[in-house]
């Protein structure tokens, strides 16, 4: 009996998954497509669909013969029946057919090409776009050692950074732990205000604080502002202290227990708010809670296994600047920790009740290996595993090809070499440039690398 209530509640939430998506579905229907641009290079050959609204798409391939296959809810198949045909010799042609709940596009491949694609939002003057790429040399055709690969792309620079909220713990009234003359709420703003600076510092990621200052705020707040800035990634740093046995020292890395996120879950779920914003902004306000729990429970379990494996790379790296005192990713309740939807780490940086740890935490050097290894740690998991529509992950894709960008005002050399993760000095070999001077209108060569 038990295992047939099991087996029962198992179907109803893959029901309720299902009608989920078929309100997704339902909310981007009426989707025209208004131009198709496309441009061909040496190495790649790209086509850019320009639609009248945001959708969401599934793309797989075929063999025998080659082909990609991308299916567009709700796109209307009277806006694409007449589809120009490409001057590509990677893509033969471009077919469409009508499916239920949108459009279907087949690309037909000349040969064993790589594919990729995704989804760009409208942004300024350019509509929400559907980006098809198919990467590959063309038979017969130089190799790419003899050839300078370039990539006509949309501009790098629109794609989106990744966002890491830094939440220096304690402020104001709450002064956090102290000994020896170390406060921990100055000490961990101190380094906090360092991985910010080492993160503004890496190409495709911007970093933001829950405070600037000696203010105090409540701990519900913190993720609060990590949300509002659009982060994807949320750290607290603290200090910790013992002074029951002052021999105790060294990191410890923490995510977001079991308990706690079943805790934070529950709370949730009395938000109908909450639920819609996981929800991706469908109306669940008519749905019932065993939906709300779904979609809540899919977003938690996500959050909490990407913050299980960045932590324990993050730990990993501290071990290298300094004593570990838990050897192993913790598992604690933290408040702050609490985001159904943000992935969150907090990291004590050492016990301030330990003479030789607080005399580290108060070493500016310490502080940036600290801040050094907290940011590699992090960088290291969004490398590997890119947001989509990240700067990040454009780099991961095509690195190893090169792009022209024009100069615009205001630019300078060191902040396009920076803007590519680029030293000033490779950029100017790269064009030949005898100096730093560089001019309005000036195309300069960029070679795509990966960090």
């Amino acid at each position: 009996m038990a295992r047939s209530i099991e087996g029962t509640k198992k179907r109803m939430k893959r029901l309720i998954v299902a009608f989920t998506w078929l309100c997704v579905a339902t909310a981007s229907w009426a989707v025209d497509l208004r131009a198709l641009r496309s441009s061909v290079t040496q190495d790649s050959s790209r086509v850019v669909l320009e639609l009248s609204g945001a959708t969401a798409f599934n793309a797989f391939n075929l063999n025998n013969p080659k082909r990609l296959v991308v299916d567009l809810n709700g796109l209307r198949h009277a806006s694409v029946q007449s589809l120009s045909v490409l001057d590509d010799s990677r893509i033969a042609r471009i077919r469409s057919s009508a499916r239920q709940g949108g459009s279907r596009l087949v690309f037909d491949l000349s040969g064993d090409f790589r594919t990729n694609v995704f989804t760009l939002p409208a942004e300024g003057a350019y509509p929400f776009r559907v980006v098809v790429d198919v990467v590959g040399y063309i038979a017969g055709e130089a190799p790419p050692e003899r050839q300078a690969a370039r990539v006509t792309a949309e501009p790098p620079v629109q794609k989106r950074d990744i966002v890491v909220a830094v939440d220096p713990g304690h402020g104001g009234r709450d002064p956090g732990a102290s000994a020896y003359g170390v406060v921990e709420k100055d000490i961990v703003l101190q380094i906090s205000k360092r991985i910010v600076r080492r993160f503004q510092n890496e190409a495709g990621y911007r970093a933001v604080l829950t405070r600037d200052g000696d203010q105090f705020v409540k701990l519900t707040d913190r993720p609060k502002k990590a949300r509002e800035a659009g982060a994807d990634f949320f750290v607290s740093i603290h200090a910790d202290s013992f002074p029951k046995n002052r021999s105790v020292r060294g990191f410890g890395v923490f995510a977001l227990s079991l308990r706690g996120a079943n805790s934070e879950l529950s709370r949730w779920l009395q938000n109908t708010e909450n639920a819609d914003d996981l929800a991706g902004g469908v109306d669940l306000g008519n749905v019932d809670d065993a939906t709300r729990e779904v979609l809540l429970n899919m977003s938690m379990e996500s959050a909490i296994r990407i913050s299980k494996q960045a932590g324990e790379g993050l730990l990993s790296d501290l071990s290298r600047v300094g004593r570990v005192h838990k050897k192993q990713l913790g598992l604690a309740n933290f408040v702050v920790l609490r985001s159904p939807d943000i992935p969150s780490l907090l990291i004590e940086t050492g016990f301030i009740s330990n003479r030789s740890d607080a005399q580290r935490l108060s070493n500016a050097k310490e502080q940036e290996k600290i801040a050094a290894a907290i940011v590699q740690g992090i960088t290291r998991y969004f490398e590997r595993n890119p947001p989509a529509n990240t700067f990040v992950a454009w780099r991961k894709q095509n690195a190893g090809s090169r792009i022209v960008v024009e100069v615009k005002r205001g630019d300078s050399l060191s902040e396009i070499a920076s803007r590519y993760g680029l030293s000033v000095k490779a950029l100017r070999e790269l064009n030949g440039l005898k100096s730093d001077a560089i001019q309005v209108g000036q195309k300069l060569e960029v070679p795509v690398v990966s960090r």
